[in-house]
Protein backbone atom coordinates (compact mmCIF):
# COMPACT_ATOMS: atom_id res chain seq x y z
CA UNK A 1 0.00 0.00 0.00
CA UNK A 2 3.01 2.63 0.91
CA UNK A 3 4.80 1.33 -1.94
CA UNK A 4 1.27 2.78 -4.51
CA UNK A 5 1.35 5.43 -2.82
CA UNK A 6 4.63 7.22 -3.19
CA UNK A 7 3.86 6.32 -6.84
CA UNK A 8 0.99 7.85 -6.73
CA UNK A 9 2.36 10.70 -5.14
CA UNK A 10 5.24 11.11 -7.77
CA UNK A 11 3.17 10.87 -10.50
CA UNK A 12 1.37 13.64 -9.22
CA UNK A 13 4.31 15.68 -8.18
CA UNK A 14 5.70 14.91 -11.93
CA UNK A 15 2.40 16.10 -13.61
CA UNK A 16 2.57 18.79 -11.02
CA UNK A 17 6.27 19.98 -12.56
CA UNK A 18 5.17 19.09 -16.08
CA UNK A 19 2.76 21.81 -16.20
CA UNK A 20 4.10 24.12 -14.63
CA UNK A 21 7.35 23.94 -17.40
CA UNK A 22 4.37 24.19 -19.73
CA UNK A 23 2.52 27.55 -18.04
CA UNK A 24 4.33 30.34 -20.25
CA UNK A 25 6.09 33.39 -18.62
CA UNK A 26 4.66 36.51 -18.44
CA UNK A 27 5.73 38.51 -21.46
CA UNK A 28 8.10 41.63 -20.96
CA UNK A 29 6.45 44.64 -22.27
CA UNK A 30 6.43 45.34 -25.83
CA UNK A 31 8.81 48.14 -26.34
CA UNK A 32 11.49 46.05 -23.88
CA UNK A 33 10.99 42.62 -26.23
CA UNK A 34 11.41 45.14 -29.32
CA UNK A 35 15.05 46.40 -27.53
CA UNK A 36 15.83 43.43 -26.66
CA UNK A 37 15.65 42.14 -30.52
CA UNK A 38 16.85 45.18 -31.72
CA UNK A 39 20.35 44.86 -34.08
CA UNK A 40 21.27 48.29 -34.81
CA UNK A 41 23.73 48.45 -37.75
CA UNK A 42 26.90 50.30 -37.83
CA UNK A 43 25.46 54.20 -39.04
CA UNK A 44 23.14 53.48 -35.64
CA UNK A 45 25.83 53.33 -33.41
CA UNK A 46 28.12 55.58 -35.27
CA UNK A 47 25.25 58.17 -34.71
CA UNK A 48 24.98 57.17 -31.03
CA UNK A 49 28.55 57.05 -30.16
CA UNK A 50 28.97 60.78 -30.46
CA UNK A 51 26.02 61.42 -27.59
CA UNK A 52 27.41 59.41 -25.69
CA UNK A 53 30.92 60.73 -26.03
CA UNK A 54 29.41 64.41 -25.03
CA UNK A 55 26.68 62.40 -22.39
CA UNK A 56 27.16 64.57 -18.49
CA UNK A 57 25.33 62.92 -15.64
CA UNK A 58 23.37 65.37 -13.76
CA UNK A 59 24.19 66.95 -10.26
CA UNK A 60 21.96 68.49 -7.96
CA UNK A 61 23.11 70.72 -6.04
CA UNK A 62 21.89 71.21 -2.40
CA UNK A 63 23.78 74.67 -1.66
CA UNK A 64 22.05 76.71 -5.12
CA UNK A 65 21.33 80.13 -4.21
CA UNK A 66 18.26 81.26 -5.65
CA UNK A 67 17.73 84.65 -6.56
CA UNK A 68 14.73 86.48 -5.14
CA UNK A 69 11.32 85.88 -6.93
CA UNK A 70 12.04 82.44 -7.68
CA UNK A 71 11.32 79.68 -5.55
CA UNK A 72 13.17 76.38 -5.72
CA UNK A 73 11.39 73.10 -4.83
CA UNK A 74 11.18 71.74 -1.28
CA UNK A 75 12.03 68.47 -2.44
CA UNK A 76 13.51 67.98 -6.61
CA UNK A 77 13.09 65.12 -7.77
CA UNK A 78 16.45 63.20 -7.61
CA UNK A 79 15.26 59.91 -9.06
CA UNK A 80 13.67 59.79 -12.56
CA UNK A 81 9.96 59.47 -12.77
CA UNK A 82 10.31 57.49 -15.93
CA UNK A 83 12.34 55.41 -17.27
CA UNK A 84 13.55 57.68 -20.28
CA UNK A 85 14.46 59.84 -17.22
CA UNK A 86 17.17 57.79 -16.42
CA UNK A 87 18.97 59.28 -19.13
CA UNK A 88 16.83 62.48 -20.49
CA UNK A 89 15.92 65.50 -18.63
CA UNK A 90 12.45 65.50 -16.89
CA UNK A 91 11.65 68.61 -19.85
CA UNK A 92 13.57 66.65 -23.10
CA UNK A 93 12.41 68.93 -25.28
CA UNK A 94 15.29 71.74 -26.03
CA UNK A 95 16.08 72.17 -29.77
CA UNK A 96 12.77 73.82 -31.03
CA UNK A 97 12.68 77.56 -30.11
CA UNK A 98 9.30 77.74 -31.44
CA UNK A 99 7.67 74.54 -29.96
CA UNK A 100 9.88 72.80 -27.20
CA UNK A 101 7.78 74.89 -24.18
CA UNK A 102 4.68 73.27 -25.61
CA UNK A 103 6.00 69.87 -26.12
CA UNK A 104 7.25 69.92 -22.90
CA UNK A 105 3.92 71.29 -21.10
CA UNK A 106 2.81 67.82 -22.41
CA UNK A 107 5.59 65.79 -21.08
CA UNK A 108 3.77 66.26 -17.20
CA UNK A 109 1.01 64.18 -18.00
CA UNK A 110 1.99 62.18 -21.26
CA UNK A 111 4.97 59.22 -21.35
CA UNK A 112 7.72 59.69 -24.01
CA UNK A 113 6.65 56.46 -25.55
CA UNK A 114 3.09 57.42 -26.25
CA UNK A 115 4.54 59.73 -28.74
CA UNK A 116 7.96 57.87 -29.76
CA UNK A 117 6.95 54.26 -29.39
CA UNK A 118 4.27 53.30 -32.22
CA UNK A 119 5.35 50.02 -33.31
CA UNK A 120 2.56 49.81 -36.83
CA UNK A 121 2.60 45.84 -36.25
CA UNK A 122 0.94 45.88 -32.90
CA UNK A 123 -2.40 47.26 -31.83
CA UNK A 124 -1.94 49.77 -29.03
CA UNK A 125 -4.31 51.59 -26.63
CA UNK A 126 -3.70 54.49 -24.16
CA UNK A 127 -4.68 54.32 -20.73
CA UNK A 128 -3.56 56.69 -17.45
CA UNK A 129 -0.64 54.32 -15.77
CA UNK A 130 0.27 55.20 -12.08
CA UNK A 131 4.38 54.64 -12.65
CA UNK A 132 4.61 53.90 -9.09
CA UNK A 133 2.15 50.64 -9.07
CA UNK A 134 3.02 49.93 -12.62
CA UNK A 135 -0.99 49.56 -12.92
CA UNK A 136 -4.00 51.68 -14.96
CA UNK A 137 -4.64 54.54 -12.69
CA UNK A 138 -8.42 55.66 -12.34
CA UNK A 139 -9.61 57.44 -15.05
CA UNK A 140 -11.90 59.56 -12.96
CA UNK A 141 -11.37 63.39 -13.17
CA UNK A 142 -7.88 63.37 -14.54
CA UNK A 143 -8.45 66.42 -16.46
CA UNK A 144 -9.29 69.87 -15.00
CA UNK A 145 -12.05 71.80 -16.23
CA UNK A 146 -11.42 74.83 -14.91
CA UNK A 147 -14.71 74.87 -12.51
CA UNK A 148 -13.81 75.89 -9.12
CA UNK A 149 -15.79 72.88 -7.71
CA UNK A 150 -13.51 70.62 -9.88
CA UNK A 151 -11.96 67.88 -8.05
CA UNK A 152 -9.27 66.84 -10.77
CA UNK A 153 -6.44 64.75 -9.28
CA UNK A 154 -3.46 66.94 -9.85
CA UNK A 155 -1.54 66.49 -12.86
CA UNK A 156 2.06 64.81 -12.86
CA UNK A 157 2.75 62.49 -9.54
CA UNK A 158 3.49 59.16 -11.40
CA UNK A 159 0.47 59.16 -13.55
CA UNK A 160 1.23 59.36 -17.03
CA UNK A 161 -0.97 58.80 -20.51
CA UNK A 162 1.05 55.35 -21.87
CA UNK A 163 0.85 52.84 -24.54
CA UNK A 164 -0.53 49.27 -23.34
CA UNK A 165 -0.58 46.55 -25.76
CA UNK A 166 -2.66 43.32 -25.06
CA UNK A 167 -4.52 44.86 -21.79
CA UNK A 168 -0.13 45.66 -19.87
CA UNK A 169 1.83 49.06 -20.12
CA UNK A 170 3.79 48.35 -23.47
CA UNK A 171 6.65 50.74 -21.88
CA UNK A 172 9.89 49.48 -19.34
CA UNK A 173 8.96 50.89 -15.67
CA UNK A 174 11.69 52.33 -13.81
CA UNK A 175 13.12 50.35 -11.20
CA UNK A 176 12.20 46.93 -13.31
CA UNK A 177 14.53 44.40 -13.71
CA UNK A 178 15.56 45.49 -16.81
CA UNK A 179 15.94 49.17 -15.79
CA UNK A 180 18.33 47.89 -13.51
CA UNK A 181 20.28 45.72 -15.98
CA UNK A 182 20.49 48.80 -18.68
CA UNK A 183 21.91 51.00 -15.73
CA UNK A 184 24.00 48.48 -14.52
CA UNK A 185 25.15 48.15 -18.35
CA UNK A 186 25.78 52.06 -19.04
CA UNK A 187 27.95 52.01 -15.56
CA UNK A 188 30.03 49.66 -16.60
CA UNK A 189 30.30 49.83 -19.89
CA UNK A 190 32.87 52.01 -22.13
CA UNK A 191 32.32 54.21 -25.05
CA UNK A 192 31.84 51.64 -27.40
CA UNK A 193 29.49 49.30 -25.35
CA UNK A 194 27.38 52.12 -24.37
CA UNK A 195 26.51 53.56 -28.18
CA UNK A 196 25.67 49.85 -29.09
CA UNK A 197 23.53 49.38 -25.34
CA UNK A 198 22.31 53.33 -26.67
CA UNK A 199 21.28 52.64 -30.60
CA UNK A 200 19.88 49.45 -29.40
CA UNK A 201 17.42 51.38 -26.75
CA UNK A 202 16.54 53.71 -28.94
CA UNK A 203 15.93 51.17 -32.47
CA UNK A 204 12.44 50.62 -31.49
CA UNK A 205 11.85 54.69 -30.96
CA UNK A 206 10.77 56.97 -33.58
CA UNK A 207 13.38 60.46 -33.14
CA UNK A 208 10.35 62.51 -34.17
CA UNK A 209 7.06 61.86 -32.49
CA UNK A 210 3.21 62.81 -34.24
CA UNK A 211 2.17 66.55 -35.66
CA UNK A 212 0.34 68.59 -33.27
CA UNK A 213 -2.38 68.33 -35.48
CA UNK A 214 -2.16 64.33 -35.06
CA UNK A 215 -3.85 64.56 -31.35
CA UNK A 216 -5.33 68.10 -31.87
CA UNK A 217 -8.05 67.11 -34.09
CA UNK A 218 -11.48 65.78 -34.54
CA UNK A 219 -10.53 63.91 -37.12
CA UNK A 220 -9.63 60.01 -35.86
CA UNK A 221 -7.02 61.65 -33.06
CA UNK A 222 -4.76 59.56 -32.10
CA UNK A 223 -6.03 59.71 -28.11
CA UNK A 224 -9.80 58.37 -27.36
CA UNK A 225 -10.22 61.61 -24.93
CA UNK A 226 -13.87 59.61 -24.07
CA UNK A 227 -11.78 56.55 -23.07
CA UNK A 228 -9.29 58.63 -20.87
CA UNK A 229 -12.50 59.83 -19.40
CA UNK A 230 -12.01 63.64 -20.48
CA UNK A 231 -15.28 65.79 -20.30
CA UNK A 232 -17.11 66.88 -23.41
CA UNK A 233 -16.41 70.42 -23.13
CA UNK A 234 -12.52 69.58 -22.62
CA UNK A 235 -11.85 67.00 -25.15
CA UNK A 236 -13.56 69.80 -27.76
CA UNK A 237 -10.80 72.59 -26.63
CA UNK A 238 -8.32 70.17 -26.49
CA UNK A 239 -9.26 68.66 -30.33
CA UNK A 240 -10.18 72.08 -31.45
CA UNK A 241 -6.50 74.01 -29.89
CA UNK A 242 -5.58 77.01 -31.67
CA UNK A 243 -1.83 76.62 -30.48
CA UNK A 244 -1.43 73.89 -32.89
CA UNK A 245 -3.79 75.37 -35.74
CA UNK A 246 -1.02 78.02 -35.65
CA UNK A 247 1.86 75.90 -35.54
CA UNK A 248 0.78 73.79 -39.00
CA UNK A 249 0.57 77.52 -41.28
CA UNK A 250 4.44 77.87 -40.18
CA UNK A 251 6.73 75.13 -42.01
CA UNK A 252 10.06 76.79 -42.01
CA UNK A 253 11.87 76.63 -38.34
CA UNK A 254 13.13 80.04 -39.53
CA UNK A 255 10.08 81.51 -40.40
CA UNK A 256 8.90 84.43 -38.22
CA UNK A 257 6.22 83.79 -36.04
CA UNK A 258 3.54 86.72 -35.09
CA UNK A 259 1.50 86.29 -31.77
CA UNK A 260 -1.40 88.09 -33.20
CA UNK A 261 -1.81 85.09 -35.78
CA UNK A 262 -3.00 83.27 -33.01
CA UNK A 263 -6.37 85.15 -33.46
CA UNK A 264 -6.93 84.41 -37.51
Amino acid sequence: MCIERHRSLRVRLGLLATLAAAEPAAAEPLYIQRAESARPNAEAIAKARQPVREHLDIAIRDDLKVPPFHKRLDDPVRDGETFCQDCHLPLPHTKSLRSRSFLNMHSRSIACETCHFQPKDAAIAYRWLDYRTGQPAKVEARFRTGRKADNAAPLGGGVKIAPFAAGTPAIALPGSDFAIRIAREWKNGDEAARAQLKARLHAPLAKEGPACARCHTETKPLLDLAALAAPPEQATAILRHVIPQFFARYKDEDERLKIIDILR
